[in-house]
């Protein structure tokens, strides 16, 4: 009545870091920003992009000279 069930197989441990992969891609991940981040360089300059460059919203405007100058 009592069956004998087989060894259960494990499989080996890799010594060194566990794997990291990318949050939106799935890719692995392997400079230590993007391990800590959970992105990819890709898809994190698709989350967050870069702003303007303040320097382009600069203009000129014509203007009267203060009084006393």
């Amino acid at each position: 009545m009592h069956q004998e069930q087989p060894p259960l197989e494990t499989e080996p441990v890799a010594a060194g870091p566990r794997p990291v992969r990318c949050r939106l891609c799935g890719r692995p991940l392997t400079g230590a920003a993007s391990r800590r981040s959970g992105l990819g360089p890709a898809c994190d300059a698709k989350l967050h992009p870069t702003g303007p460059d303040i320097r382009t919203r600069r203009h000129e405007v014509e203007q009267d000279a203060l009084p006393g100058l």
